[in-house]
């Protein structure tokens, strides 16, 4: 409750009043009879008493306090009262600001309060909540002419609470794109909002320059919006943090490679890639990578985690390890590049494809001067011979070698592989080295006896470690007619059921000549 304290000084009253007394009695005793005179009398006494109640006056005092809103038992913000009267002002929860007007005889009487700042104006018990400079008129609810304009005027300064915009993520590093925009992933919470307030918030960053380079500041700004945001000032309205970068954007040179997205920047082996050790060229039109990885689309394929380039910079090889049972098809992946000083800044994904070849098995010598392709699923197709001697890079075409089976003049010597079509899609076997160890020297040996023969023979393999073998007997045209497994190392065939002619057995990929009778 606040009360305004009426200043009355008694010794005046005192005057006042023995000097009225004195008049009156004159007139009484001199003039009891003279009308005119008792009229001037009574004028001159309600003067007095009007000019008396004019002439009162309000003290001075200064107090603090919180504001409270109305209906709501929370204090918000800062108030800050003065005024060059006397007023005490203490807030009053719930029901606002109230005041009380105190006359010279002691009675209370109850006092309005009236709110201005600028065109908004409010009259108690409504009093402001919002920030802000307003003047407070405090009346007496009292009749008469001269006390209708006793009065206190005092200043209220509702001063705006302090918000924190707390915990915005800022991306301080960036490709290149011509503007100094730095990215803003998260802009934070608001810490401060009283009772059911909000506003909204804005965080916005920037580089000190657009250009690339690394050590750049970066200032960051914040702000605030809505209804009721003038309540309220931000403890901090930017910062500046340190050691930004924006990198050259590593992007794929597309003149390189493949086409509709695929491989673009990227040079893959020709004829696919076998078991073991494998590699890819890139080539990208900017940056200086020294990192990279490969993710598969197929999870049979093993990834490649954040590994290391052999030699940092736009163009270079990777080397990627193939594993061993890998089955023969199409792999399609992403491949990304990055600096590992900034390992938040990832290049675009270049689409990879790349070919597993079917295994080296798929190719064998029969005699020291006839190679076959192996068909044991039937499903082999387009056969094109390839040959290349020891010490060569680049493969040769075999001009109308498109059998099974491929018989070289002089006979075989470096390497040969064939490409075909499995089950309609194109492919090519793993290269079948060293001719000369495979027919003349290997150490494990596949005999069959009796041979020739007109109807059982033998079959033995000897020094393998495979305890299961597969056996596959082929025809003069490279077809595989018949295959079989057996464990141990001996097994035996009717070749009776066969027509006259030569024929390969082929065991776990080695073979021998037959000749049925």
């Amino acid at each position: 409750m606040q009360s305004i304290y009426y200043n009355d000084t008694f010794e005046t009253q005192c005057v006042i009043i023995v000097i009225m007394r004195f008049l009156l009695f004159k007139t009484i005793n001199y003039q009891l009879n003279n009308k005119i005179m008792m009229k001037r009398l009574l004028c001159f006494l309600v003067l007095v008493i009007a000019t008396m109640t004019a002439s009162q006056s309000f003290a001075t005092s200064v107090e603090t306090g919180l504001l409270s809103k109305s209906g709501d038992g929370d204090a918000i913000y800062s108030v800050v009262w003065s005024g060059e009267f006397t007023t005490t002002y203490t807030a009053t929860p719930y029901t606002g600001l109230s005041a009380t007007y105190v006359d010279s005889l002691g009675i209370v009487r109850n006092t309005s309060l009236t709110f201005i700042k600028g065109s908004e104006v409010m009259v108690s018990p409504n009093c402001p909540v919002n920030a802000g400079v307003y003047t407070v008129v405090a009346k007496p609810f009292l009749t008469g002419d001269s006390l209708d304009q006793a009065s206190a005027t005092a200043t209220l300064t509702i001063l705006p609470a302090t918000l924190s915009i707390d915990n915005s993520v800022i991306i301080i590093t960036k490709f290149y794109d011509g503007n100094n925009i730095a990215e803003v992933s998260d802009k934070g919470t608001v810490n401060g909002l009283l009772g059911y307030d909000w506003v909204n918030h804005q965080v916005d960053a920037y580089f000190d320059n657009p250009n690339v380079g690394s050590d750049k500041d970066v200032t960051v700004f914040y702000s605030i919006s809505g209804p009721k945001a003038a309540n309220y000032v931000l403890a901090a309205s930017q910062k500046t943090l340190n050691h930004g970068a924006i990198l050259e954007d590593m992007r794929a040179d597309t003149t390189y490679g493949g086409e509709n997205g695929v491989n673009q920047g990227i040079e893959v082996a020709a004829y696919g890639y076998c078991a073991g050790n494998g590699s890819i060229v890139y080539h990208l039109i900017s940056g200086n990578p020294n990192q990279y990885k490969i993710d598969f689309d197929d999870p049979a394929f093993p990834d490649v985690n954040w590994t290391n380039l052999t030699t940092p910079g736009n163009t270079g090889t990777i080397d990627i390890n193939f594993p061993v049972g890998i089955a023969t098809g199409d792999y399609a992946a992403t491949l990304n590049f990055r600096d590992v000083n900034y390992p938040s800044l990832v290049s675009p994904g270049i689409r990879l494809s790349l070919h597993i070849n079917l295994p080296e098995t798929y190719v064998v010598p029969l005699f020291s001067d006839v190679i076959a392709l192996i068909d044991t699923c039937h499903c082999l197709t387009d056969v094109q011979w390839y040959h290349r001697e020891a010490g060569e890079t680049l493969w040769t075409l075999i001009p109308g070698a498109n059998d099974y089976v491929y018989q070289q003049e002089g006979g075989l010597t470096g390497e040969y592989f064939v490409s075909c079509k499995m089950n309609g899609m194109d492919t090519y076997t793993c290269p079948q080295q060293d001719m000369t160890n495979l027919i003349n020297d290997n150490p494990v040996s596949v005999k069959v006896y009796p041979n020739p023969t007109t109807g059982n023979v033998t079959v033995n393999i000897n020094n393998s470690s495979n305890a299961s073998h597969l056996m596959s007997i082929i025809n003069e045209a490279g077809v595989v007619i018949e295959t079989v497994s057996f464990d141990g190392d001996t097994t035996t065939i009717d070749m009776s059921r066969y027509n006259n002619g030569r024929y390969i057995v082929s065991v776990d990929g080695y073979a021998v000549k037959i000749v049925r009778n």
